[in-house]
């Protein structure tokens, strides 16, 4: 299981990143610059720990990128997530996003620029050892438990804004949540109403 710590952030309506080491990422061809992996991975768990001292489990359900990568959006693919510096995007045919049963899977060319080339070879090298995704959740199903608090996340659809390559240290496995989620508030926990009932009268 993925670990990871959630900090305080904008709101829910921001953009969410995950950072990935479980991800793969290959430099496939040198002279098309062509690098291949996958972004996400489906129902890998990752336990989130909230400053509050408690944790949550979060996870992707198979199929959750669909719309995103089926209705046209353009997507970008960068470097640690800096919008300028862009390797690659749908709308310009230069990537290509998939779904299969492991996950979100990419394929990519990069440019002939500078900033191409380096990132290439920096693949190549495993200097960028992983790959991160920003989303937003779309509809997701949550869990509490009887003090309110949250315990599970699975996310069915999201919308997908970007991949990127990242060179962000990190434990095998691990993720980093540095937004906040978008997720719904606690339903009404008819428990704890009574006891907060009972403590008042």
């Amino acid at each position: 299981m993925n670990e990871t710590l959630l900090r305080d952030g904008p709101e829910p309506s921001e953009l969410e990143l995950r950072f990935n080491l479980e991800t793969e990422l290959r430099a496939d061809d040198d002279t098309a610059r062509k690098v291949t992996g996958y972004a996400a991975l489906f129902n890998s768990k990752t336990k989130i720990r909230m400053y509050g001292g408690y944790s949550f489990e979060e996870w992707l359900n198979p199929g959750c990128f669909g719309n995103s990568i089926g209705d046209k959006t353009d997507i970008r693919f960068l470097v640690e997530h800096m919008h300028f510096m862009l390797l690659a995007r749908t709308a310009a045919g230069s990537l290509d996003l998939s779904e299969d049963k492991r996950g979100l899977k990419f394929e990519a060319v990069l440019p002939d620029t500078t900033l191409g080339r380096d990132t290439y070879e920096n693949i190549r090298n495993k200097n960028y050892p992983g790959m991160s995704f920003g989303f937003r959740s779309v509809k997701n199903r949550t869990e509490y438990d009887d003090r309110g608090r949250l315990t599970r996340v699975q996310h069915d659809e999201v919308d997908l804004k970007e991949i990127t390559v990242t060179s962000i240290p990190a434990y095998p496995k691990t993720s980093v949540a540095v937004r906040s989620l978008a997720i719904r508030p606690a339903p009404d926990n008819l428990a704890l109403r009574a006891r907060l009932l009972k403590l008042k009268g």
